[in-house]
């Protein structure tokens, strides 16, 4: 179904292992990559047989490749066995006999793993293994299926198929058909089909008395040996070795490591299948086990194994309420302090008013959604009268966090200060072992810091702060930390002009809460932010009004909302598409109801917004006028007289607009994408003069080469016209070379609508990003060549493209192939 080059590309190499064995359930495409690695691998260089000749295999494997070496000078065949009911049958260790006889490769898929697949084996480099978890999908590939399928998936969209499906190539493939326009096969269909396979296919074959000890696993989320050995304590077949049972089903395919954790899961529909039956069969059990697992673990001073247990919803709040005290410093060092407000919700008053931990947890839950700043605030001034104001402790580093957090959501950009300061003075007070034991809290208070940096408009400090902050955290395993610092450094790169560094900041953000289940915290609402402004930043307006709206529904519940910079992505929104809602969008953000729009930078952008708006309602000279008595904090001039002189520009004033630019004088620290703007807006007022555009041309295409933005040109009529129309010089060759091409095709979709492209033309298109030729293509599309050149000019059409290589361009473009490696 899909092309599978992380997979297909190391078992192709000449290097490669002789004996290649894919391994695993039913579902997982084990047949598909192996006739991909047979493709790739060329016509006639593999040898396909049926296993089903059982003892018999061996001899005709071993015909097979002396005929070969009589026939042909060339190398013997790889053989390729699929489907292999008995991987240690006399038939297939005779073929293996055969294969190295004649110094070629095995190429295997079975559902089981053979015996003959030693330790020693795969460590020498004679075998790989390529397992349950190496075939589920990662996001980029079910990315790409989706496209195949012209399913439309925002970020949360795929966050849930994850969770439904865990990426079982099989389970994704019927969950996108299912969300296909006119698909018959309703959600309830679905869930029936997906319960079936896995009742069947996943779980058919277990012996009774494994099936009773996977069903009692499935109580718990996630597990190590120690974990399973308390589960199954008192189970009839509980094993000697837990160790031992892990390797056994994880050998099998029945359970998924977890990121970093050093700890297993089951695969979510079969977790999903097992407690089904658990919560029917046996009412009550699954709360006994997740309980008397967390006493345990609790009692033997490990409750960072019991946080995950407390999650669940089986545990009985009692037990819950037991832990939360004994939680509290492995749940704050690991950011998991959301997993233990349930129980907090369950004490009385006079029992949280009498304990600092107790009081920060409750002032945590205030601002859970919708945020309670009033009781968020009460709680914190409670705690911090109860602690030791001058000796550093993690309770009185995070009050110090809190209050930071609350002048921010105030819009107290000097209060923030005030208390930073106070932190940092405590931290410099401390000895190394007392910053030692508290290395979580420090972490934290560093990201607070770099959060008032940003707030106060200083981006490199904050850059410093944030990227330190996330290496910390990355180091000592905080991923709640890292996850947030990696949000908030996301937008801080965006703003610095450093849009590669914001991408993947902004994908290790996402990775990091989709792994821990934190896809809708309110932290992710800088991702979606981020990853808009990014869109729109490269030029690209479509699904850009679907990811503002993912950051607005969790801005909502952000206690510090970063309402200004959402206003600003939506007012640049508005001048690409000519969309006047979402103009209203920035004007619905960007007012003094936001308290945060009160910090420096927040109050330069959200009048920037405002200003873009009234440019988008065709009000120029009302923006004119809100510009010309803004102030922009240290760092940020440029910023403003880009805002002033695209005001002035819609008004007509080209001259004023470029005298504007003029003084700002050297523009060495200014971010790059800003100073484009700056070099874009003086080449518009040149060529709406009539005048020679100087150095900005060129400086402008260096900047533009660099960065990969098109925003600053996308923007600007005569420039944008100037380009399309090839009547300004542009580079040969290079990156820039198809710039007229991106340019048009950016602005047809942004003021019309993107290209709708048929199930065939899609399929056309991403064959099209490759080395095969057209023929090759079609070959294996198994069509002929002139209905793939049919499809081709169809392609081209909707495109706007001349040929293949334009086609492959303005569909990086926009967006519907991913960027060129």
């Amino acid at each position: 179904m899909l092309p599978r080059p992380r997979l297909v590309d190391p078992l192709t190499r000449p290097d490669a292992a002789p004996i290649l064995v894919v391994q695993g359930p039913p579902g997982l495409g084990k047949s598909l990559l192996l006739d991909d690695v047979a493709r790739r691998l060329g016509a006639g260089r593999v040898a396909r047989l049926d296993p089903g000749l059982g003892d018999a295999l061996g001899a005709a494997v071993d015909d097979v490749l002396c005929r070969a070496v009589g026939d042909s000078a060339t190398d013997p065949p790889a053989i390729l066995l699929d489907d292999v009911p008995d991987p240690d049958g006399d038939g297939v260790r005779s073929a293996l006999r055969a294969v190295r006889d004649h110094d070629t490769r095995l190429l295997l898929s079975t559902r089981t793993q053979p015996a003959w697949a030693t330790t020693d084996r795969l460590l020498d480099g004679t075998i790989q293994i390529i397992a349950l978890p190496d075939l589920l999908f990662d996001a980029t590939e079910i990315h790409r299926l989706a496209t195949r399928f012209r399913v439309p998936l925002s970020p949360d969209d795929l966050a849930e198929l994850d969770q439904t499906t865990d990426g079982w190539p099989a389970l994704v493939v019927a969950a996108l058909r299912a969300r296909r326009p006119g698909s018959a096969l309703s959600d309830r269909r679905l869930r029936d089909l997906v319960d079936r396979f896995v009742r069947v296919e996943l779980l058919g074959d277990l012996d009774p008395a494994d099936h009773a000890l996977l069903t009692d696993v499935a109580a718990a989320p996630r597990f190590d040996a120690s974990v399973l050995a308390l589960l199954l304590e008192d189970h009839a077949a509980a094993p000697a070795d837990p160790a031992a049972l892990i390797d056994r089903w994880a050998t099998a395919g029945r359970l998924v490591p977890v990121a970093d954790d050093g700890q297993w899961r089951l695969p979510h529909p079969v977790r999903r299948a097992l407690l089904a039956r658990l919560d029917t069969e046996h009412p009550g059990r699954r709360t006994e086990l997740v309980t008397r697992t967390v006493r345990l673990l609790v009692a033997h001073d490990r409750t960072t194994q019991a946080l995950p247990l407390v999650v669940d919803t089986a545990l009985d709040k009692a037990t819950a309420g037991s832990v939360v005290r004994a939680s509290w410093e492995p749940a704050v060092a690991r950011g998991q302090v959301d997993d233990l407000l349930p129980a907090v919700d369950t004490l009385p008053d006079d029992v949280i008013a009498a304990d600092p931990v107790l009081l920060l947890l409750s002032a945590v839950a205030a601002v859970a959604p919708p945020p309670d700043l009033q009781t968020f605030a009460r709680r914190v001034a409670q705690a911090d009268r109860l602690v030791d104001q001058y000796t550093l402790s993690g309770t009185l580093l995070t009050i110090r966090c809190f209050q930071m957090v609350l002048a921010r959501a105030r819009g107290d950009a000097a209060a923030a200060l005030a208390v930073e300061r106070s932190g940092q003075a405590l931290i410099r007070a401390a000895t190394d072992d007392q910053r030692r034991e508290h290395l979580d809290r420090v972490v934290y208070f560093d990201w607070q810091t770099g959060a008032n940096r940003l707030a106060d408009g200083d981006l490199d400090a904050a850059e410093h702060l944030l990227g330190r902050t996330a290496m910390q955290a990355r180091h000592h395993g905080i991923a709640w930390h890292e996850a947030n610092s990696e949000a908030l450094r996301s937008y801080t790169s965006f703003l610095r002009g450093d849009l590669a560094g914001a991408a993947r900041q902004a994908r290790s953000a996402a990775d990091i809460a989709r792994r821990h289940g934190w896809a809708d915290n309110q932290f992710t609402d800088h991702v979606h932010l981020t990853r808009g402004a990014l869109d729109l930043e490269h030029g690209r307006t479509a699904g850009v009004a679907e990811r503002l709206h993912g950051a607005q529904r969790r801005l909502d519940g952000d206690v510090v909302p970063p309402a200004a910079r959402l206003a600003l992505a939506w007012s640049v929104l508005a001048l690409l598409s000519g969309d006047r809602t979402a103009a209203g969008h920035a004007d619905l953000l960007s007012g003094d109801d936001q308290p945060t729009n009160r910090l420096p930078l927040n109050r330069l952008l959200a009048t920037i917004a405002r200003a873009h708006a009234l440019i988008a309602r065709d009000e120029p000279k009302a923006a004119t006028v809100l510009l010309a008595s803004a102030v922009a904090p240290p760092g940020h001039v440029a910023l403003l007289a880009v805002a002033r002189a695209r005001a002035l520009l819609a008004a007509g004033d080209a001259a004023t607009a470029g005298r504007e630019l003029a003084s700002l004088g050297d523009l060495g620290t200014v971010p790059r994408t800003v100073r484009a703007d700056v070099h874009a807006l003086q080449v518009e007022c040149a060529l709406r003069r009539g005048l020679g555009t100087g150095p900005h041309l060129h400086q402008l295409f260096a900047l533009i080469e660099r960065t990969g933005a098109r925003r600053p040109l996308l923007l600007l009529p005569a420039l944008r016209t100037a380009v399309v129309e090839r009547e300004l010089p542009l580079p040969p060759s290079g990156p820039l070379s198809t710039l007229p091409v991106e340019l048009a095709a950016l602005h047809r979709a942004n003021t019309g609508a993107a290209p709708a492209l048929s199930e065939r033309e899609t399929e056309v298109l991403l064959s099209l990003d490759g080395p095969e030729t057209l023929s090759e293509i079609a070959k294996s599309m198994y069509i002929s060549g002139n209905t793939l050149k049919t499809t081709a000019r169809s392609l081209y059409r909707k495109l706007g493209a001349a040929d293949r290589y334009e086609a492959v361009t303005v569909a990086r473009a926009l967006a519907i192939l991913p960027p060129a490696q």
